[in-house]
């Protein structure tokens, strides 16, 4: 009887973990020997992934990219000419693989099955965007009001050539623009221009910042996830007031800065699950 009562109130603790809004599982999928860099630790880490599952890593010592399958086989690398770290990272909606320098003068394009790589002027904040997918490039990303950065008060890897920039979030499934600013996200549901925004296409948060990283979004339940300084994971209903905070990294990680990252697909987060003197670890978080 004490087993069937105990089996009992198991079940129903996974029902209510299984049930909770906003949790997110992880799956560890594979490791970095920490030893393929040099002075790792402090180092600022980047990631992105692609519509096969594809990875591709960057940790700020070394002017090199390395590509891995989901199992954890690299088949690639891709060697930077320049010395600088790696500002932003991310594939194309063709996978390719864009990487900017930390210097705002160049972004990377890398063809996967041609080995090709093309060095491409960054002149202006819009130019990341467009060179994303087709939604940017059609879309008159100036029309968006935006915020300006005074370098006084930004940290070295933050600071920008630029007087302005942008913190944007394209959703793949209904072609939306979504931009973090000061405690709230603006969705731009006109896919040319920015207009016509209502009362419930702003979204109020007092954890948002602009350098607040959104990485998934339910539009229809006006859910969001995204991740906050410390590297948490934070599920944010806006429709009904819900938090729900995620730890993301293992414990005892060595401090770095972490980064997080979607596919084209926007069903899975992945990102660094955590960092010692052994192993850097790749980790998925989905719900």
């Amino acid at each position: 009887m004490k087993r069937i009562l105990y089996i009992l109130i198991l079940n129903l603790l996974c029902f209510n973990t299984n049930a909770q809004e906003g949790k997110l599982f992880k799956t560890n999928l594979f490791e970095i020997p920490t030893d393929k860099f040099e002075q790792s630790s402090g180092f600022t880490f980047k990631i992105a992934c692609d519509s096969k599952e594809n990875i591709a890593f960057n940790a700020c010592s070394l002017p090199c990219v390395y590509l891995y399958n989901v199992t954890g086989t690299q088949f690639d690398s891709i060697k930077l000419p320049t010395t600088k770290c790696i500002r932003n990272m991310e594939f194309d909606e063709y996978d390719n693989l864009l990487m900017m320098d930390n210097d705002e003068t160049n972004i990377y394009r890398y063809n996967l099955e041609s080995k090709k790589l093309e060095v491409v002027n960054y002149t202006k904040p819009e130019d990341w965007f467009k060179m994303l997918n087709h939604y940017f490039r059609n879309f008159e990303i100036p029309s968006i009001p935006t915020y300006y950065s005074n370098n006084d008060y930004l940290q070295d890897f933050y600071f920008t050539r630029f007087p302005y920039s942008y913190n944007l979030f394209l959703n793949y499934k209904n072609g939306y623009v979504y931009q973090t600013h000061y405690n709230f996200i603006k969705r731009i549901t006109n896919h040319k221009t920015y207009s016509n925004l209502r009362k419930n296409d702003y979204w109020f948060s007092d954890n948002l910042t602009p350098k607040s990283k959104v990485l998934l979004i339910n539009d229809e339940k006006q859910a969001v996830v995204y991740y906050d300084r410390f590297y948490n994971l934070i599920y944010e209903n806006f429709s009904n007031n819900m938090l729900f905070v995620n730890p993301a990294l293992g414990t005892n990680s060595e401090p770095a800065r972490f980064d997080y990252c979607t596919s084209i697909k926007q069903d899975k987060i992945y990102g660094i699950g955590g960092f010692n003197k052994k192993a850097i670890q790749i980790s998925s978080w989905s719900f």
